[in-house]
């Protein structure tokens, strides 16, 4: 079967004027609305549809005409307005962290002003429009030169996701515990004897436990005298409404979320320029 030859503009008004000189015959709408109804039967924008009735024997004033060009003008202004919401709305809500200064938003001052790295700080033009931006970071699009990207990435402190889901518990005594296990936090009170372990160490007399959590340590020795290393990292997990749970040793610091709230923790970290690495 042969393709069929496409019209050409002139071709195309000429069916349209043929269809619409039949269209005008069984009108029965208000010749007030007659722009619009004609402009949504045949597809055309307010201004052609103006020039086709026009040729169809259709009268307008210079008033009318003006009317219909501002209305037409406002309705296409509206049309990219709402385009442009949808758009923005649509990678604002994948992309929580984003906005229009921001590739990465930290945290907010006490007056509510974002604070955190700048597009251009990444290496994505500004000026560009949003949703081209978010494309750019999502797909890993920097411009970076070599030297920065290593600057980077010595810069940023480590931290390692363990394998497996851990379990926090209250037990009866720590008779039954394997001290021996990868992973073993133990902590007693006055009050209370405490384990966190992963989930399939969990001895038999526990007397309550809580599954589900995702563990993070911080790589490297960590210095007794460094201020402020969990509250930084506490501060970014309240802020996207993550819970944590953190537990301390002599080289390093351990915190716990959720397994629900995982990803939204790695977004949280990654945010405060905490580069994540997950466990061989």
């Amino acid at each position: 079967m042969a393709n069929k030859r496409k019209l050409n503009k002139e071709e195309r008004k000429r069916r349209r004027l043929q269809k619409g000189k039949q269209w005008l015959l069984t009108y029965q709408g208000t010749p007030k609305h007659m722009v619009k109804h004609y402009r949504e039967r045949f597809h055309v924008d307010s201004m052609t549809a103006v020039k086709d009735l026009q040729e169809l024997g259709v009268n307008y004033s210079q008033e009318q005409l003006d009317n219909i060009k501002r209305a037409e003008e406002e309705r296409l202004k509206q049309k990219r307005l709402q385009k442009e919401k949808e758009n923005r709305e649509k990678y604002e809500t994948i992309y929580e962290d984003c906005d229009d200064r921001f590739a990465f938003i930290a945290g907010y001052t006490s007056g509510g002003a974002p604070y955190g790295t700048t597009w251009e700080e990444i290496g994505i033009d500004p000026e560009l429009p949003f949703e081209e931006k978010v494309e750019r970071l999502a797909e890993g699009n920097y411009s970076f030169t070599e030297e920065e990207e290593t600057n980077w990435d010595d810069e940023m402190p480590e931290m390692l996701v363990l394998p497996g889901l851990f379990s926090v518990c209250q037990v009866e005594d720590y008779s039954q515990v394997d001290l021996d296990a990868e992973y073993c936090f133990i902590g007693k009170t006055d009050e209370e004897k405490s384990l966190v372990c992963r989930t399939g160490d969990v001895p038999d007399n526990t007397i309550q436990q809580s599954d589900g959590w995702r563990a993070f340590r911080i790589q490297g020795v960590l210095d007794f005298s460094l201020i402020g290393i969990l509250s930084e990292i506490s501060g970014a997990l309240a802020r996207h409404e993550v819970g944590l749970f953190a537990i301390s040793t002599f080289n390093t610091d351990y915190i716990l979320v959720k397994d629900k709230d995982y990803k939204r923790a790695v977004k949280a970290l990654t945010s405060e320029a905490y580069r994540i690495i997950e466990a061989e």
